[in-house]
């Protein structure tokens, strides 16, 4: 009876030696797509809520962000009050300081009537945000390259 025992037991291993590195990468790519799925949305809402912060703060707005429009000043025509409300805005995103993540703000011109991105903080110019992030996979045993993943919003400032 012992015997028997024994080589049931020596099978029930070899079985799991078998089926455990199938399971495992299967779960552990499971949850690297959930993480995928989490970039995705995490930077879509950042890139919406810093279009929407560009859009609440033109050029009557306070403090106004962004280029100025003619006549008026901006204490931040570069758009980093943007940026940093993106940044708050990325929870959970790993590599936040390093280079793999970058912003983009563009304040696209009136009626799309000029060159990208020289346009200004007046009411009625569309203004884009978009969020690049190399995401990097966590399964150990595939090799998988970086795959780019962007948020982007475009809103028109109404204020």
């Amino acid at each position: 009876m012992s015997r028997r025992r024994r080589r049931s037991v020596g099978q029930a291993l070899v079985e799991f030696s078998l089926v455990a590195p199938i399971f495992f990468f299967l779960i552990f790519a499971i949850l690297d797509f959930g993480r995928y799925v989490y970039y995705v949305q995490v930077l879509n809402n950042a890139a919406r809520e810093g279009a929407r912060y560009a859009i609440v703060h033109g050029w009557q707005g306070l403090p106004p962000s962004g280029p100025p429009g003619p006549g008026t000043s901006s204490p931040d025509p570069t758009g980093n009050n943007v940026k940093a409300v993106v940044r708050n805005y990325l929870v959970g995103v790993i590599g936040q300081t390093t280079g793999s993540l970058t912003i983009n703000v563009c304040w696209q011109p009136k009626n799309g009537v000029g060159a990208a991105c020289s346009g200004d903080n007046s009411r009625g110019s569309p203004v884009d945000v978009t969020v690049d992030y190399s995401f990097r996979s966590v399964i150990p045993i595939v090799p998988i390259p970086p795959i780019n993943v962007q948020g982007a919003s475009t809103l028109v400032i109404n204020n």
